[in-house]
C-alpha cells in the first residue's frame, strides 16, 4: 500500500514553500534564464533545450508524478509578500526516497541569485525537513554539498545537519566529477530540534 503524502503549503515569516502548479510553467522558465549562469556551477551540465518552455513544463510534470507516486517532492520556494503576493524565487525538492527498512530521500534546493543572503534557502529547508518527518513519514533525509559551496553548507549547519563523510568524485557537476560532504538529519535529531 503506498502513503499517500498531502500536497501542502508550508510558510514561516516572508518564506513558502508549495508543491508546484502548471501556473508556475513561466515564472519558473524566467527564473531559470535568470539564474543559468549562477547555477551552473552547482548543476549537471544542462542542455540548451532545458531553458525552454516546453522543458520546464516537462520538469512540472515529472515532478507532479514523482509525487504521486511518493518518489519525490519537489516544492516551488516563494517569497511572501506584505500585501501576500508571492513570486518565485526557487526549488528545494526531496528526491531518490526509498521506503522499507530505509526510508530516506536526499535533498537539493536552489535560490534565485536576486534572493541570495534573505534567509529563504534555510527557511525553505526548515520547512522541507517539516514536511519530511511530519506529513511524508521519513526518518532520515540527506544533502550533499560540495566542499567548495559554503553558503549551502551553512545552510545545512543552521538546520542541524551533521556531516557524515565526503564521496569521493560523488556527482558531475559542471561536466567535472565532485566530491561532495556528506550531511544528515533524522526524525528523532530534528524533533529533538524544535523541543
Amino acid at each position: 500500500m503506498r502513503l499517500q503524502v498531502p500536497r501542502v503549503r508550508l510558510a514561516e515569516g516572508p518564506t513558502a514553500v508549495r508543491p508546484f502548479v502548471r501556473a508556475d510553467l513561466d515564472a519558473l522558465l524566467a527564473l531559470r534564464i535568470q539564474n543559468r549562469d549562477f547555477l551552473a556551477p552547482f548543476e549537471a551540465v544542462r542542455e540548451e533545450t532545458f531553458f525552454t518552455r516546453a522543458a520546464q513544463s516537462r520538469e512540472i510534470t515529472l515532478d507532479g508524478d514523482a509525487w504521486t507516486a511518493g518518489l519525490g517532492f519537489a516544492f516551488a520556494v516563494v517569497h511572501v509578500h506584505d500585501d501576500a503576493t508571492e513570486r518565485l524565487i526557487g526549488r528545494v525538492a526531496l528526491s531518490n526516497i526509498v521506503r522499507g527498512a530505509w526510508q530516506n530521500a536526499t535533498v537539493g534546493y536552489w535560490i534565485s541569485e536576486d534572493a541570495c543572503g534573505l534567509g529563504h534557502a534555510s527557511t525553505a529547508l526548515e520547512l522541507v525537513l517539516e514536511f519530511a518527518f511530519d506529513h511524508a513519514g521519513l526518518h532520515r533525509v540527506q544533502p550533499a554539498i560540495m566542499p567548495r559551496n559554503v553558503r549551502s553548507r551553512r545552510v545545512v549547519e543552521k538546520n542541524g545537519f551533521r556531516h557524515e563523510g565526503t564521496a569521493i568524485r560523488y556527482l558531475q557537476i559542471d561536466g567535472v566529477w565532485e566530491d561532495h560532504d556528506i550531511f544528515a538529519l533524522t526524525s528523532e535529531e530534528w524533533h529533538a530540534r524544535r523541543g
